[in-house]
């Protein structure tokens, strides 16, 4: 009986060890903003996402100004939800344009692999296990339109999903684990 006890113990520790985790803290003007009732007041102008995963290479991160595709991914999963039914799309390496893609069809890949190989700012640290990244946002990019959108002209608000995927042998998206989840308003 104390074998089986020390098993399970062992297996629960082996299992937890593993799990995979994101904090992410969003910051304008070298501040961390809080959220009220997982809204960011935001004023109009750049800010960054601050990330620390652990056993976690990378997300999918699907942002929009459409409140139903979001309060759709958001839930349960639903395999119609259309961020779901496409591949993420590639983005610059070390994060050159300084951008948030805002798309209702497809979600975006942000990564870390090591110093030479991600998605965020120049010089996150860590190792492919543990690491801390920033993501710098100057300006919105709405895909669907091709157009750059200055955050001090934009009206609105904006929708974000982070979520780990999962796939079946045929890389069908099966399931999603829901990361972080949040909605930016901004404000003059």
């Amino acid at each position: 009986m104390k074998r089986i006890f020390l098993i399970l113990l062992f297996s629960l520790f082996h299992l937890m060890a593993f799990a995979q985790s994101l904090q992410v803290a969003i910051k304008q003007d070298g501040k961390v903003i809080q959220a009220v009732n997982g809204v960011y007041q935001l004023k109009k102008a750049p800010f960054a996402f601050e990330i620390t995963a652990s056993h976690l290479e990378g997300f999918l991160i699907g942002a929009t100004t459409d409140e139903q595709v979001y309060q759709s991914a958001v839930g349960p999963f639903n395999p119609e939800v259309s961020w779901f039914q496409n591949t993420g799309l590639a983005e610059d390496l070390y994060n050159k344009s300084k951008e948030l893609y805002l798309m209702d069809l497809a979600p975006s890949y942000w990564y870390y692999t090591d110093a030479k190989d991600h998605r965020f700012d120049k010089n996150p640290v860590g190792d492919f296990d543990n690491w801390r990244a920033k993501r710098s946002v100057k300006t919105l990019f709405d895909v669907m339109i091709n157009q750059s959108i200055d955050i001090k002209s934009f009206d609105g608000s904006v929708y974000l999903l982070m979520y780990a995927p999962e796939y079946d042998e045929y890389y069908d998206l099966i399931d999603k684990q829901n990361l972080f989840n949040a909605t930016l308003q901004f404000t003059e």
